[in-house]
């Protein structure tokens, strides 16, 4: 099952847009979809001038009924597939995402023109970290919950914010609902962002690494030992949890800005 990748179109006159590039890819994490990333990809488009495409990673949202690879790369592939590039992109990865994007520089460096992680990791973290040691029994109670527990259970989880928390579960739970990511896959996405390598060789693009203080899913020192392999400094955000673009948007936009402007 396929759709239309979601995209956003600025005010801003196309020839000038693709003077530019070809915009923004927005890359989700672990059972996540493109819903997930709220009404942030329409605010980036607007922030920017910049077209906004959110692709689905297979086995999740509108692609839910397709076996999750187990490996990013062929996760990546896939993603590759579904984009249908015209021109270089800034791809935005969160979490699992995050992963997906850096390999796409790494191993295409021709078609990422920047490269943004948010609360990311690999192998150069120990797995204690890459997964904090007290959220891993919620996310295996998740597998066996109903769907509305569940994601007031991921919430709780990956979000600092309260004030929307009534409307926002209400959405999340209808896109569980309508599009739910099997067991099957959502373990095989666990294995896939557990066994990430990242290549001994840095991106040809300066990446831009984020990460949150409060993250209750990940350990920020990931972020911070990854930029480190890279040769530059992760940015942290005070309070924020897992959930970045949710909790803290007018903060990652303003950075996403200075990382253009740089």
């Amino acid at each position: 099952m396929t759709r239309t990748p979601r995209q956003m179109n600025s005010s801003r006159p196309a020839a000038m847009q693709d003077k530019q590039h070809a915009g923004w890819v927005l890359l989700r994490g672990l059972a996540r979809e493109c819903r997930h990333w709220g009404n942030f990809p329409e605010r980036l488009a607007a922030h920017l001038g910049q077209p906004v495409r959110c692709l689905e990673l297979p086995g999740n949202g509108t692609g839910y009924q397709q076996k999750t690879p187990v490996t990013i790369t062929a996760m990546l592939e896939q993603i590759r597939q579904q984009a249908g590039l015209q021109a270089p992109v800034n791809v935005l990865g969160l979490s699992m995402g995050g992963m997906i994007a850096a390999e796409w520089a790494l191993r295409y460096p021709q078609e990422v023109r920047g490269l943004v992680l948010v609360n990311s990791s690999s192998t150069l973290s120990p797995p204690w970290q890459r997964m904090r040691m007290t959220a891993l029994p919620h996310l295996l109670l998740a597998l066996i919950l109903p769907r509305a527990q569940r994601e007031s259970l991921v919430y709780r989880l990956t979000c600092t914010r309260r004030d929307d928390q009534r409307i926002t579960l209400r959405q999340w739970i209808r896109y569980a609902n309508q599009y739910p990511t099997s067991h099957v896959n959502f373990l095989r996405q666990l294995i896939a962002a557990a066994r990430y390598r990242v290549a001994g060789a840095s991106p040809v693009v300066t990446p831009l690494v984020l990460c949150s203080r409060g993250d209750r899913l990940v350990n920020p020192a990931c972020s911070h030992i990854l930029a480190q392999h890279w040769g530059i400094q992760a940015d942290e955000h005070p309070w924020a949890g897992h959930d970045l673009p949710h909790d803290a948007p007018d903060w990652l936009l303003h950075k996403l800005a200075g990382y253009l402007g740089r």
